[in-house]
């Protein structure tokens, strides 16, 4: 799966990390950024978030799934999985009606298993299953991006080669894998060769040093990840998702090197 990109990365900033929604797009628009990865929030006023958004001069290429452990794709409970559909859905609608391309999936979002008598597998199972029944009703024009996260996080699912297993699964175009920097440093034995062996299913990429922090020319390591970033095709967007406090000069910064992309 490719969705080839112009010579030019969108580059977004997080919504999570920078406050409460207006602060966010206020901060945003003021460090020089151009779109701005929104949590998902399905039941928001619609035409209002639209218009901020235009106030902003802000798009938006990608949705994040919003954390919660009680409604999980992957979890044992029924009603926890048709929660988590209902979502899903929601959230894909969301996207659609805000241009945004993709959506940030998380099918777990607890760091301890929710039994000992099944292996992780039949979690990726049961989420594959839950996804694919909502793709069936979903915007086309909407796609996935499943997110592997530190297993201090989340137990389900942790590397590039785990979501692309839950992407095999579910077998819908649509659905591709996001590159988390700050995860991968944490779970992948070489980022780098990570990134090449998924290179053409990988569509989305969270930018942040290993402790959260911003990733900048200066970062240990990141002239070979930008090389690699610049040769895969299938990026639409990257977002800075690291934290800076109240460091409006910091965030600025961040946004000239990602430009460098």
């Amino acid at each position: 799966m490719q969705h080839r990109r112009g010579d030019t990365m969108l580059i977004s900033a997080s919504e999570w990390v920078l406050g409460d929604r207006p602060t966010a797009l206020r901060r945003a628009r003021a460090a020089g950024f151009d779109a701005i990865e929104l949590d998902a929030t399905p039941g928001v006023d619609v035409d209002r978030l639209k218009h901020e958004l235009t106030e902003a001069e802000l798009s938006v290429p990608s949705l994040c799934w919003a954390w919660n452990s009680e409604d999980e794709l992957g979890s044992p409970d029924a009603d926890s999985r048709r929660r988590a559909q209902r979502y899903l859905l929601g959230s894909l609608e969301l996207a659609h009606e805000l241009g945004a391309s993709q959506l940030v999936t998380l099918p777990a979002c607890r760091k301890v298993a929710w039994t000992l008598d099944e292996t992780r597998m039949r979690g990726i199972e049961r989420a594959a299953d839950s996804i694919s029944e909502v793709l069936a009703d979903a915007p086309a024009e909407v796609s996935l991006a499943l997110e592997g996260l530190r297993r201090e996080e989340s137990f389900l699912m942790n590397s590039l080669a785990d979501a692309d297993v839950l992407r095999s699964m579910i077998d819908d175009d649509r659905v591709g894998l996001v590159a988390d920097v700050y995860h991968l440093a944490y779970e992948e034995l070489d980022p780098i060769a990570s990134l090449q062996r998924f290179a053409d299913v990988i569509t989305l990429v969270h930018l942040a040093e290993p402790t959260r922090t911003p990733l900048l020319a200066t970062s240990p390591g990141v002239s070979g990840l930008v090389d690699q970033l610049r040769v895969m095709p299938g990026i639409r967007s990257a977002t800075l998702e690291f934290e800076v406090g109240d460091d409006d000069a910091a965030l600025a910064a961040s946004v000239v090197f990602a430009r460098t992309l």
